[in-house]
């Protein structure tokens, strides 16, 4: 990857392999419900020597390959409870989990990398997830009102970002053309309405 990546704590894996978080991320700020939050998670990075002993106090979320292997002892921690799902892994692993689960955490390692939209739109239509989904990593302003739209809430955006500026995101497109998991009203519905 290039040296001009503005979040260098998500890399892309060779190829074939999943783009998860290579490194903890702890950003300060979140937009939630296009409104700027202080922010108090750790995503914690895979490795090798995670254990649910050594995790650290505080909000956290974890791979799914952790939550898989301990998931009810992650349950048993104090706080919400957030599972990222890497590009490559599939929201379905997680049907039977999502009333246990307040958070789902989707990374974006690269912005032209469209699997983790239909990640959301699948939790949200198909199986009804409520929680929180919430996209951390290579997220920019151009993206946002579709992220939103396709069953986003929660913002975690590229390092350096103006979160005021990108709050601008969400109101500016006042129609849509494409059906998404938002309740908008496509602009071709009021058209036939008119005639």
């Amino acid at each position: 990857m290039s040296e001009n990546v503005a979040n260098r704590a998500l890399k892309a894996r060779a190829k074939a392999a999943a783009d998860r978080i290579q490194q903890d991320i702890n950003n300060t700020k979140v937009i939630r419900n296009s409104v700027v939050h202080s922010n108090d998670f750790l995503h914690l990075a895979e490795s090798d020597d995670m254990s649910i002993n050594n995790l650290p106090s505080g909000n956290i979320s974890v791979p799914l390959s952790f939550w898989l292997k301990n998931k009810q002892a992650v349950l048993d921690r104090d706080g919400p409870v957030a599972v990222q799902i890497a590009s490559n892994e599939m929201p379905e692993i997680l049907a039977d989990d999502l009333p246990d689960i307040e958070i789902i955490v989707l990374p974006f390692v690269n912005f032209v990398d469209g699997r983790s939209y239909s990640h959301a739109h699948k939790l949200r239509l198909r199986y009804a997830f409520k929680g929180e989904i919430r996209a951390v990593g290579d997220v920019n302003f151009d993206q946002l009102d579709f992220l939103k739209r396709a069953g986003f809430d929660a913002f975690e955006l590229r390092e350096n970002a103006d979160y005021d500026t990108a709050l601008r995101a969400f109101s500016e497109f006042s129609e849509v053309y494409q059906p998404a998991a938002d309740d908008r009203h496509l602009i071709f519905s009021r058209r036939r309405k008119v005639h």
